[in-house]
């Protein structure tokens, strides 16, 4: 897996990603396509460049997250409007984000992504660990929907360090 310092690394790692374990990954040119959008995608959020995000969105995209509880995100979005906005929020919210893709699959209009990423939350200074799923659809080059599911340790170092309860 490609080495992740930083969110902006992440697009250089998305292809060897989904060329890994799938010798036909070559000939499948719409999901190589979309994995494409992907990256440009990722790398103009780690950019902050919000108008060239809203360019890659459908008219109709949503955006769905499940994450516990105390995460400060927006959870709904429709509309490119409202994503942009819940995007630059909830990035927002993160600071040295690594994320590291752990396994990406693409079928037709569908990208599916597992990830881990580290970083620290911006308000507290605290440093965070997640194992994050995710489902990319598209529609033609844009993106129509983005689904998230985040678990996530607040603290791993204290985490790790506390007896397993019987």
């Amino acid at each position: 897996m490609t080495e992740i310092s930083s969110l902006a690394d992440v697009p250089g790692a998305l292809g060897p990603a989904f060329e890994a374990g799938d010798p036909l990954a070559v000939g499948r040119t719409r999901e190589r396509a979309n994995v494409a959008v992907m990256g440009r995608i990722v790398a103009a959020i780690a950019e902050g460049s919000y108008e060239e995000l809203r360019g890659h969105l459908a008219p109709d995209v949503t955006l769905e997250i499940a994450a516990p509880a105390p995460i400060p995100w927006v959870r709904h979005a429709r509309g490119p409007d409202e994503v942009v906005a819940a995007v630059r929020h909830n990035f927002g919210t993160l600071r040295d984000q690594r994320p590291t893709p752990l396994a990406l699959v693409a079928q037709g209009d569908t990208v599916m992504v597992m990830a881990r990423e580290s970083g620290t939350w911006a308000a507290s200074g605290e440093p965070y660990e997640a194992l994050v799923s995710q489902q990319w659809t598209f529609r033609g080059d844009r993106l129509a929907c983005v689904r998230s599911v985040a678990a996530y340790a607040p603290n791993p170092e204290r985490d790790r360090a506390q007896p397993a309860s019987a």
